[in-house]
């Protein structure tokens, strides 16, 4: 890195966001000036935000997710004011050039119109530098790479849902042991059915259960069973507990 660029990327990371982390192709734009385009009246507007800009790359520092969360800002670091422009370049950009302009075009909500913005670039140079960084930036979003890590690219055991799901509820002992005195008339017509089922219920180590239980928490139908199983022994240890309460 250059000492120009180590010097741009200490004064963005101070005065913008302490996420930065790269300035994108190690390239900054030596004078800009915004303009903004107003549908209504069809007309542009020069804004009093002008100055150097750069296409950086901010980690977000706060993340609580485990995977990095990483995205692109547009900044120019204003000379007319303390507060500096920055904007979000995000997949839904649209871009356009038009001597002397470079002009972008985003939906920031799809209920409203679009946002046009304009940069004006005295130099024809650095406006075609920063429509190809852009532009790259651009595709890598709409395309992105997937990054295996050498953990996840380990095979995984195959974890056959319906048997996990049997074998999860037999070992917590759901659907069995809520039975109350009108199913125990039945238990010995179904006894040689349910030691065949229990027999042929996979034993999952702590591994496997706990990737069952990953894959069947995003399972819609997995949390309705579960759901129902519950309101079934919360209803039969109600009903347990009046009739015992009853012959007291």
């Amino acid at each position: 890195m250059d000492t120009r660029n180590d010097a741009n990327l200490r004064l963005l990371k101070r005065t913008v966001n302490k996420g930065i982390t790269d300035i994108i192709g190690n390239y900054t734009a030596t004078h800009v000036v915004l303009y903004f385009f107003h549908p209504t009246t069809q007309q542009w507007e020069k804004s009093l935000i002008e100055g150097s800009l750069s296409l950086v790359k901010v980690v977000d520092a706060d993340s609580q997710i485990t995977t990095t969360a990483q995205k692109y800002l547009l900044i120019i670091l204003n000379r007319n004011s303390p507060d500096n422009y920055k904007m979000e370049f995000t997949k839904d950009f649209q871009l356009q050039q038009s001597n002397p302009y470079l002009i972008l075009k985003n939906y920031e909500n799809q209920s409203k119109e679009a946002t046009i913005r304009g940069i004006w670039f005295p130099n024809e140079n650095e406006r075609t530098k920063m429509n190809d960084l852009l532009m790259d930036v651009l595709n890598e979003l709409k395309n992105p790479t997937v990054v295996v890590s050498a953990a996840a690219a380990l095979p995984t055991p195959t974890i056959d849902r319906n048997a996990a799901t049997a074998a999860l509820f037999a070992s917590l002992n759901i659907g069995g042991s809520t039975s109350t005195s009108s199913s125990s008339s039945n238990s010995n017509s179904n006894s040689n059915a349910n030691q065949q089922q229990q027999s042929q219920q996979p034993t999952l180590d702590k591994k496997s259960l706990q990737l069952s239980l990953l894959s069947l928490i995003q399972d819609e139908r997995f949390l309705d069973l579960i759901h129902a199983q519950y309101l079934k022994v919360h209803n039969a240890r109600t009903k347990n507990n009046n009739n015992n309460n009853s012959r007291k």
